[in-house]
Formats: structure tokens, C-alpha cells, sequence
């Protein structure tokens, strides 16, 4: 099973779409709000996606919650707010870009591993963000996976579990190669055991 915790944002119905597309694993929407740990421990979770939302990720507690009862258990998936979720999970800071962001493209340089494998250079997303990653904190545990023309983060991910943050949106009809990047996060989920045994 497949979990989206939504996050009250316009997009997440088209992210659970895309999701569903992909895979035939059963995929649930768990409202950010009606949630708790111990309903998520009663269900046989393979792998959990945090939807874009308004605000910032302290303003949802129980996301931390959730980072700290699966981030090594299962593959997680992080979009726009579950992006910047990851990103401040694990200690960097999020910050105010010089202008927010709202329904630009922009091309995007990145590593052609992970969720980029055998994906072209400098294809388009589209972003819908005031807040972003702030370069100088980059934790540890983290390493950049995509950045775009202007050198910001756009993506991340866990230097040994397989955790990845978007700061764009991969499901706006927009972004290029959409379903290629979430369809393999979802081959991540059904290899859970090679990361976990």
C-alpha cells in the first residue's frame, strides 16, 4: 500500500492520479489533519508520499511524526511542503526566496540517478513555491539530486534510504516527465526489501 498524506493543497488530486497510473498497489489518502501514528502502524505501508500544501512544515506537526516513525522504514516521497519537510528534517533551513514562485517553468539540471535516471537535461517544471532550500545548510544526510538555472535546490535526496524531495510540482501538466519520476520512486517501493533487510 501506497499512503498520501494531503496536505489541503489544489494539486494533490492530480499527484494521487499520477500515483495511481503507475502502480497497482492500493494507494490511500490520509488527510494532514484526521491523522494519527497509530492508525498509520495498523496499515501494511510500503511506501508514503507528502503532498505540496500551504504554509511551512512545522506548521503540520505530525509530518515530523511521520518522518520519525518511517524514514527508515519505507520510501518516502516528499512534494513541494514535503520537500522543505525533508529538507528541515534532517537539518537544513528553509528560507524566503527574493519572490515567491507561483506558475513558472523552469529547466532542471540534475543528476541522472534516482528518481532522474535516463532523463534528459534541462527539462522543464513547473514551480509553485514562496519558500525554498537554503544552499549553505544542506545536512548530512542529504545530497542535491536537481537544481535549476539560478543554482537552487530543486531536489534532494537521502544519502543512504531511498527519501526524495521535489520542490516542484511533477504532476502539473507543465512538468516534463511527470510520470517518469514518480514511476521510479514507485520501483523504489516495490524493491523495499534491498533497503531494508
Amino acid at each position: 500500500m501506497i499512503i498520501v498524506i494531503d496536505n489541503k493543497d489544489s494539486f494533490t488530486y492530480n499527484l494521487i492520479d499520477y500515483i495511481k497510473t503507475e502502480t497497482e498497489k492500493p494507494v490511500h489518502v490520509f488527510d494532514v489533519d484526521g491523522i494519527t501514528i497509530e492508525e498509520l502502524n495498523a496499515l501494511d505501508i510500503e511506501g508514503i508520499v507528502i503532498s505540496p500544501g500551504p504554509g511551512k512544515p512545522s506548521d503540520y506537526p505530525i509530518l515530523s511524526e511521520i518522518m520519525d516513525e518511517y524514514a527508515t522504514k519505507v520510501p518516502i516521497l516528499g512534494v513541494c511542503l514535503g520537500f522543505q519537510l525533508i529538507y528541515e528534517y534532517y537539518g537544513g533551513k528553509i528560507i524566503h526566496g527574493k519572490k515567491p514562485v507561483h506558475g513558472h517553468t523552469t529547466p532542471l539540471i540534475h543528476n541522472e540517478m534516482g528518481i532522474f535516471k535516463d532523463l534528459p537535461q534541462n527539462f522543464k517544471v513547473m514551480r509553485y513555491h514562496s519558500l525554498m532550500a537554503e544552499s549553505n545548510s544542506l545536512p548530512t544526510l542529504l545530497r542535491v539530486t536537481a537544481r535549476n538555472t539560478e543554482d537552487i535546490i530543486m531536489a534532494v535526496e537521502h544519502e543512504t534510504f531511498p527519501i526524495y524531495g521535489v520542490q516542484y510540482h511533477p504532476e502539473s501538466i507543465l512538468s516534463e516527465y511527470g510520470h517518469e519520476q514518480l514511476r521510479h520512486f514507485i520501483m523504489k517501493v516495490g524493491q523495499v526489501n534491498e533497503y531494508y533487510v
